[in-house]
């Protein structure tokens, strides 16, 4: 299933499977593997405001911020960097978010 998809329906009132979220962080991984390799992937788009408003995330973030946000409300790191500051990072060291 496509991840826009999923992160659409949880911002809609869904709720995520565990295999889901699994999914997701399967997907957040290979796109931040990828991110070395181009920033043309549909994750550097920008995601639509309804789906930020309902990650809490300000209008405009890019779908792989959302993706991250996401992930750090359903498996909260224990130690170290969340999702999103690690995502943030590197779009960052991209270029692509000023800090």
């Amino acid at each position: 299933m496509n991840y826009q998809l999923l992160i659409e329906s949880y911002s809609l009132g869904s709720s995520l499977s565990e295999q889901e979220i699994e999914l997701l962080n399967l997907e957040l991984e290979t796109q931040i593997m990828n991110i070395n390799i181009s920033t043309d992937f549909g994750c550097f788009k920008l995601a639509p405001s309804h789906i930020c408003e309902g990650l809490n995330l300000k209008k405009d973030t890019y779908w792989i911020m959302c993706l991250a946000q996401l992930l750090d409300l359903h498996k909260p790191t224990q130690f170290g960097k969340t999702k999103s500051v690690e995502v943030f990072d590197l779009l960052l060291e991209k270029g692509l978010v000023i800090g």
